[in-house]
């Protein structure tokens, strides 16, 4: 049994006024044949049948309001008895549009209407030899397009309001242009479809509307957007410090970022919390101190670990700095290297930066921001995650970094 519905003529329509039957019970019908006529918020609409077949039920009377999408007819077709109800796709088909026409009284002054930007619609002449959804019908005609002409062209037994994009697109613009409009996102309806359109003339609707490059998301974005997202929804409090830069200065044949790592690694080795994660709804405490350090290059931003850096020597952890450098440049950093840290460092301080904060990485308890050198001093923004270091214990962590900035002994090559 084949189900004729009352079709969606606009995204807007949600019902539709049922004008005429063309069809009475038990009268035989072949595809294409009109069987009724439907009102929308503009126009009338003929609504074809897609299959052959006996009418075998009205359910609608003339003058209902009927919701889209609800059975108005059914069909029995000839195919099988045993057939499974088929409701029609997008609903039924309808034949041409029929524009209202409201009779002006000639002593009434009438308001001009704007130009539609447009063609005017072009009515059919000959019936098609397809069927035709009701948005590609109302698509047809709101460009003034032939239906046939999209039929013969597509070879299609019904057309789709995307068949009829497709012509127009194809008709309206060159491939060049047509590639630009793929590649800024524009709808083809944005432009006068009245003649041949070049990629010259897309590229300057472009600039006139400053219409921004749509650019994806490379999978280091989507994580970097991921990591920051959530470590925005952490409990986080900061403290601001300054250390003494003397023994940095001193002994410069390491970086600060390479002392400063050395000296993050003691001091957290005194401060459980400090390699402490959250991970599952437990706390995980690491017996030892890895540290995630922030690298990048251009759009790229990688945190890989340090690992036990409490058992490194000065040497050793400017050596592994040195190989995530070499990995940054060839892009060869393994999942492996951004695992198993506890706390972090960022330094902006070689780009001149005074100071800054810095996001928590994954699941550390916090990261210290590292700001230039001024006047003798380096500033220190500690960000630390509220569930796992309280307040009391991160001034105490700072107290001791400052110490450890000032021990000669801890600058030992």
């Amino acid at each position: 049994m084949y189900e004729i519905v009352m079709p969606q003529l606009s995204d807007s329509m949600d019902e539709g006024k049922l004008i005429s039957w063309k069809v009475k019970e038990g009268q035989k019908v072949n595809v294409g044949d009109v069987i009724a006529e439907v009102e929308s918020d503009k126009a009338i609409m003929e609504v074809q049948s897609f299959k052959s077949g006996v009418v075998a039920e009205i359910r609608a009377k003339e003058g209902d309001v009927i919701p889209v999408g609800e059975v108005i007819a059914r069909i029995s077709t000839s195919e099988s008895k045993n057939e499974k109800v088929v409701k029609t796709p997008e609903t039924a088909v309808v034949e041409t549009p029929v524009i209202k026409q409201t009779v002006s009284k000639p002593t009434v002054e009438t308001k001009q209407e704007p130009i539609p930007k447009t063609p005017v619609v072009k009515h059919l002449q000959k019936k098609e030899t397809g069927g035709i959804s009701p948005k590609a019908r109302a698509k047809a005609a709101q460009y003034g397009v032939d239906t046939q002409r999209v039929l013969d062209k597509t070879a299609k037994d019904a057309l789709h309001v995307k068949d009829v994009e497709a012509y127009l697109q194809e008709h309206y613009f060159t491939p060049k242009a047509l590639r630009l409009l793929d590649k800024y996102g524009l709808d083809f309806a944005s432009f006068t479809l009245d003649h041949k359109i070049d990629e010259a003339e897309v590229q300057a609707f472009i600039e006139k509307n400053e219409t921004p490059l749509p650019q994806p998301l490379s999978q280091m974005q989507k994580a970097i957007i991921a990591n920051v997202t959530a470590s925005a929804q952490k409990p986080v409090y900061r403290l601001y410090e300054h250390i003494d830069a003397k023994l940095f200065v001193e002994h410069d044949r390491y970086s600060i970022t390479v002392w400063l790592i050395k000296i993050l690694a003691k001091v957290m080795m005194r401060h459980e919390a400090f390699r402490s994660r959250l991970q599952n709804d437990a706390l995980l405490v690491s017996p030892n101190a890895s540290i995630a350090v922030a690298v990048a290059e251009s759009q790229n931003l990688y945190m890989p670990v340090v690992k036990d850096a409490n058992k490194r020597s000065i040497a050793e952890i400017a050596k592994e700095l040195e190989n995530f450098k070499t990995k940054l440049k060839e892009n060869s950093f393994t999942a492996a290297d951004m695992q198993g840290s506890s706390f972090g460092i960022s330094n902006l301080g070689m780009l001149g930066v005074e100071s800054f904060d810095a996001m928590i990485n994954k699941n550390d308890s916090g990261i210290v921001a590292v700001g230039s050198l001024q006047e003798g001093k380096i500033s220190l923004t500690l960000s630390a995650d509220h569930r796992l270091v309280n307040g009391y214990e991160a001034a105490l962590f700072m107290q001791d970094v400052k110490k450890e900035a000032k021990n000669p002994l801890q600058f030992k090559d």
